[in-house]
């Protein structure tokens, strides 16, 4: 039930940023649904055990480049999802983002890292979020794009699945394209 009321909050949030931001301009909206994509994600996302420290480490969100939607995420940094505290954490450098990540979005000024990126990270447990063409392609789990007139995502759950996560039937159900390594 739960989830359920998670879900249709989510989708009402969403429309709400859409039509009442009449005033905003396209890339304000597009960054309040990000920052409120990547929370969701973490909603509909389970992790072992095994990705945490101990009963009590946050889900860590890192946030990686040019993020112009982190003060959104602001808003819910330490909130209690299931029994853990999110934690929002930001940086332009890959070395601290080697460890601890549950959550990682990868910035659209990171894209030439890409080819090279899936080597220099454990991405073991990592929900990798981006926004670069061909993202799910190369490694990534979740990739945000913009279609002719809204915000949608497609999910590789071959890499999810690779990652040692599981993606609930919901998240799912809400993608644009659901894809696997065929």
């Amino acid at each position: 039930m739960n989830k359920l009321y998670t879900l249709l909050m989510f989708m009402c949030s969403l429309s709400l940023a859409l039509s009442t931001n009449a005033q905003s301009t396209q890339s304000q909206n597009d960054a309040q649904i990000t920052a409120l994509f990547l929370y969701n994600f973490v909603n509909f996302s389970e992790w072992p055990d095994a990705a945490f420290r101990n009963d009590q480490a946050p889900i860590q969100m890192c946030l990686y480049g040019h993020i112009p939607f982190h003060t959104y995420l602001d808003a819910v940094n330490g909130t209690l999802i299931g029994k853990r505290r999110l934690h929002i954490y930001r940086t332009e450098k890959l070395s601290e983002i080697k460890d601890g990540c549950h959550v990682l979005f990868v910035s659209e000024d990171r894209k030439a890292e890409l080819p090279n990126f899936w080597n220099n990270i454990n991405y073991y447990y990592v929900l990798s979020v981006g926004e670069q063409e061909a993202f799910t392609d190369q490694g990534g789990i979740i990739n945000i794009m913009r279609t002719r007139d809204h915000l949608s995502f497609d999910i590789n759950v071959s890499n999810a699945l690779e990652a040692g996560l599981f993606l609930e039937a919901d998240l799912l159900d809400l993608a644009r394209k659901v894809k696997t390594n065929d």
